[in-house]
Parts: structure tokens; C-alpha cells; sequence
């Protein structure tokens, strides 16, 4: 055979169907996990949550933040609190809720951010509602804005985890 005859052959590509394969798992493992992630990161639909405007306070004076939390879905929910993203209490700071808390903890989350959370441990009905009233202390001059998340536990994939619906506050402390 000469050298010119050795072009005209078809090159066999060796590995070729094995790197597409491999490139094709990686493509649905990738945007599987991804999905999950984005639905885990995503508002749970079970709640519509409304805010009071409470819009200003003055240093060492309270006010009350209402929280209306709905149950929208067919099934029980359970509420396991009501969290304020860092940057509004860098001003304020929670006094009490009524009905009374239970403890509240510090978390973080790449996620969610830094917030703190007011747990309740409360199970709402289908198509109740829920009146959660945080009474709310300036203590720094400035303006101040952030989320109100309240969490519940949700069924992701049959997976149970808390997700938090968000709503943003503005309050100005003077």
C-alpha cells in the first residue's frame, strides 16, 4: 500500500462514542442537580405572606410588623417561623411575637443570606390564615431594608425540607 492510498482509508476514531457518552451523563447529572438546587432555593407556593408598613420608628420606641401568613395549598402546612434578614436588624431588634416565639436562632446560608429566625412551630390548615405580629424596637438611626422570610416545611422530590417565602421591608429608624 503506498503512502497516498493511506489517505483514502477513513481514520478510525478510537474513544470517540465514549466521550460522547460520558459528555451526555455529565449533561444530565449537571442539570439535575442544578434543577434541584433551583427548586430548593425556589419561594414555596403552599403560603402567600403579607406585611403590615410599619414605615418608620423612632430609637428605643416599638412598633408592630404584621405578618399574614396563608395557607393557599390543599394540605396542612406547618410553620416553622419567621425570620429578618440581617440588614433590618442592623436597626431594629425583635421584642416579642405575638403568638410568643419559641427561640430564635442565627443562620446562615449561601442561599438565604444571614438572617435570624423567630420559630413558631405552628401547623396551619388548608385555607387558614395566620397573624404573626412582631413587635419591633429601633435601636440605630438610618434606613433599613431586607427580607421577612417565613419558613415551612415543604415536600421537594419527596424530600422534606423548610423553604422560606419572602416578602421586602423598608423602615426608616429616626
Amino acid at each position: 500500500m503506498s503512502p497516498r492510498e493511506n489517505y483514502d482509508q477513513p481514520r478510525r476514531r478510537r474513544g470517540c462514542w465514549l466521550w460522547m457518552i460520558f459528555a451526555a451523563v455529565l449533561v444530565v447529572f449537571g442539570g439535575g442537580t442544578g434543577a434541584f438546587v433551583l427548586n430548593m432555593a425556589d419561594e414555596p407556593n403552599e403560603i402567600r405572606v403579607q406585611l403590615s408598613e410599619p414605615g418608620r420608628v423612632a430609637v428605643n420606641e416599638t412598633v408592630a410588623l404584621e405578618v399574614t401568613i396563608e395557607n393557599v395549598s390543599m394540605d396542612p402546612v406547618t410553620i416553622n417561623g419567621v425570620g429578618l434578614e440581617q440588614s433590618l436588624l442592623d436597626g431594629i431588634q425583635v421584642t416579642g411575637t405575638d403568638p410568643a416565639y419559641t427561640g430564635s436562632e442565627d443562620r446562615n446560608s449561601p442561599l438565604s443570606g444571614d438572617w435570624t429566625e423567630y420559630r413558631l412551630d405552628r401547623d396551619l390548615a388548608a385555607g387558614d390564615t395566620l397573624v404573626v405580629t412582631l413587635t419591633l424596637q429601633g435601636t440605630e438611626p438610618g434606613s433599613y431594608s431586607g427580607d421577612v422570610a417565613v419558613w415551612i416545611d415543604s415536600d421537594v422530590f419527596g424530600v422534606s425540607m423548610a423553604r422560606a417565602r419572602r416578602e421586602e421591608l423598608s423602615l426608616d429608624v429616626q
